[in-house]
């Protein structure tokens, strides 16, 4: 999974959050989100669990913030 930053920052821009409201509120350290932001690093399970927990408490869709990895099929020759 890989997080959706754009849709994330739309987030924090529509609550009026800096990214360090941001983080605070994904239960994540500021120089962590903003690394994941940036795309230097990808997100970790405290930063998804922070995500869907802050995705519940808002009626949000979770879907709308990650990417999901696509299963890739091996044909056999």
């Amino acid at each position: 999974m890989k997080i959706n930053s754009k849709k994330l920052l739309k987030l924090a821009e529509s609550e009026g959050w800096s990214i360090p409201e941001l983080a605070n509120q994904l239960g994540v350290n500021y120089s962590y989100l903003f690394r994941v932001l940036k795309n230097e690093k990808n997100g970790g399970g405290k930063l998804f669990n922070g995500l869907y927990q802050l995705c519940k408490e808002k009626e949000l869709n979770i879907e709308d913030y990650i990417f999901l990895q696509k299963n890739v099929v091996y044909k056999q020759w």
